[in-house]
């Protein structure tokens, strides 16, 4: 079996460097584990880094993580948390120097019962209308960049067959009338494609996923919830208060009032307490909802030609506070198709997954257009003998899980 790997950009000597250049130039390195302290298993999709400096990363499907900050910064507290959980601070000084062993232990915050008569005459609606009315309080309306890391998989039947990945920019800008608020590069990245893949699955890919998932409510309300939107879905107060970094954190189940409801959607809305503001959206799109997809004449560029039924599309979007706002944090989207051809199936599944590692201020043109990614499939070759992390630099990533790297290191021999 043969693996064809591709990169993009800026994979230089200066990047080939790799680890120890980052340290020689004034950066120290984390790494190590996420756990539940009462279970011992690994959180997956938790916040690593540093909060009052707007960095950080995520832990993968395994709990593992990897947080490059610079030296300057090592008396500053980095934080882990994720909702459910009671935060994790410690001064970076405090971990051993380059410490790649650490392990994380973070205790579960135990939900708050909510009295029952409180449900009762408690407006959910109310609460998610108040929440969509305070974004442009809660969330930054001047201009400003975001780093991030970028990772786009396909499986096949449950094995990986391809792997895009980049550092981007994603460019936003609030203010009104702004023609195109958000504008996404490539700083530099790569594409691993299995040549085991059916021809079912060629096509199957989302041109514009890394548009999809640096997109966020900083400039403006989601469709589906704006104006008369918001009344095609019911909505329904958890019995339970949860908790992030210590705050109360409400969240509002939705579901569509009627099967007539174009692309709907049933899942839940996370709004912190303090200041209304929302910090996770998570919903899976019925089944009505994904034929709504299907019928638009734009999934051809997605699914092909081949016959297919679309099982699952599933959105779980994130924010963390920085500087008095909330910025998107990670946004994660899955879709698994079964496609048939010689009444043979093949379940293909997409992942599309960002995580913001860095907020800086912008004038709204640190993007050019002619700089605007298109395609992820527009990668210049450049080959490389396994999967590993020199190509990033000093950017901060995403470790790939455990199967992940597996599968591309064997095919990559």
């Amino acid at each position: 079996m043969r693996l064809s790997v591709y990169t993009l950009l800026f994979f230089t000597i200066f990047t080939a460097a790799g680890i120890g250049s980052a340290q020689a130039q004034g950066y120290l390195l984390l790494s190590g584990k996420v756990i539940d302290k009462a279970t011992q298993q690994p959180i997956a999709h938790a916040y690593v880094g540093m909060m009052s400096k707007g960095t950080g990363t995520l832990t993968n499907d395994d709990g593992q993580f990897f947080y490059r900050f610079p030296r300057i910064a090592a008396d500053s507290a980095i934080v882990v948390a994720v909702i459910g959980y009671k935060p994790f601070y410690q001064k970076a000084s405090a971990f051993k120097l380059n410490q790649q062993d650490a392990v994380i232990a973070l205790e579960p915050a135990v939900p708050r019962l909510i009295d029952s008569s409180f449900i009762k005459t408690f407006e959910a609606r109310n609460l998610v209308s108040d929440a969509l009315g305070k974004i442009k309080k809660n969330n930054p309306q001047t201009p400003y960049l975001l780093n991030g890391f970028y990772r786009e998989s396909l499986r096949q039947n449950g094995e990986y067959v391809d792997i895009r990945e980049a550092v981007l920019q994603s460019e936003k800008d609030p203010r009104p009338k702004i023609l195109v608020p958000e504008k996404v590069k490539a700083l530099r990245g790569r594409q691993f494609l299995s040549e085991n893949r059916s021809k079912v699955l060629e096509g199957y890919s989302f041109p514009n996923g890394a548009a999809i998932v640096t997109h966020s409510i900083d400039v403006g309300i989601p469709e589906y919830l704006d104006g008369k939107n918001l009344y095609d879905y019911a909505y329904q107060l958890d019995d339970t208060i949860a908790y992030y970094l210590d705050k109360q954190v409400y969240r509002i189940n939705f579901r569509p009032v009627n099967a007539g409801i174009k692309a709907a959607r049933t899942g839940s809305i996370s709004i912190n307490a303090a200041d209304s503001a929302i910090i996770r959206i998570e919903y899976d799109f019925t089944a009505e909802g994904v034929k709504d997809v299907l019928k638009t004449g734009a999934s051809d560029k997605v699914f092909g030609k081949t016959k297919r039924e679309a099982k699952r599309v599933y959105t779980c979007i994130n924010y963390k506070p920085f500087a008095g706002k909330w910025y998107l944090q990670d946004y994660r989207m899955l879709l698994d198709t079964q496609f048939e051809q010689n009444k043979t199936q093949t379940l293909g599944s997409i992942q599309l997954q960002f995580v913001t590692t860095e907020i800086q201020k912008s004038n709204g043109m640190r993007i050019p257009e002619t700089d605007v990614l298109i395609d992820t499939e527009n990668f210049s070759p450049q080959v490389i003998p396994k999967y590993d992390e020199v190509i990033w630099g000093n950017f901060n990533f995403i470790i790939p899980s455990d199967a992940m790297r597996q599968i591309v290191n064997t095919l990559a021999k």
